[in-house]
């Protein structure tokens, strides 16, 4: 991703609690290479705990994202209110995992890009159609819904027949089902 503003600083704070507040907009999808999201308006609150020896975050993600309808490909803007937890600990780096981040020791900074990239993505559900969601809100495209139909429906139509080979064989899979 290249230098990030998304970076914070807890190397001189003292033990307690520390907001963050970044902003995620077009510009840091762009840098992430094949992005599903290309457009946003987000505001993300990083909430830091610092102790001892053990830091920890809670990320307040809300704000739009730009997506596509799966169903009629028009552009939307999906509203995304996530919360998100982030253990940081020192010791070998090696031993991160998704719910803990290790840095060296001595650390006084850590980039948290990647981990908001992350919560954004996983806020997105898979399946993807705003008018199931608000249909007086989202309208899908019916042009394009119709141009699809006509397509599905051609491709029925020069469906081949059964290959007579398979036919004694599909009898079998319906017997065996019963």
């Amino acid at each position: 991703m290249g230098k990030s503003q998304y970076i914070i600083q807890f190397g001189g704070l003292p033990v307690g609690i520390h907001e963050f507040e970044f902003e995620v907009n077009n510009k840091f999808f762009k840098s992430v290479e094949n992005s599903e999201v290309q457009k946003a308006n987000l505001v993300v609150k990083a909430i830091l705990t610092k102790q001892n020896n053990l830091l920890q975050l809670e990320f307040e993600i809300n704000g739009t994202v730009g997506i596509e309808c799966d169903r009629c490909l028009k552009d939307f803007d999906y509203p995304i209110e996530s919360s998100e937890k982030l253990v940081v600990k020192f010791g070998n780096p090696e031993e991160s995992n998704d719910e803990i981040l290790v840095i060296n020791e001595g650390a006084a900074e850590f980039d948290v890009a990647h981990y908001i990239y992350e919560y954004i993505v996983l806020a997105i559900p898979v399946r993807k159609v705003p008018c199931e969601i608000d249909e007086e809100q989202f309208i899908c495209d019916e042009e394009t819904l119709k141009k699809l139909k006509s397509i599905s429906s051609d491709s029925e139509k020069k469906e081949e027949p059964i290959n007579p080979m398979w036919e004694q064989l599909n009898k079998l899979k319906k017997h065996n089902k019963n």
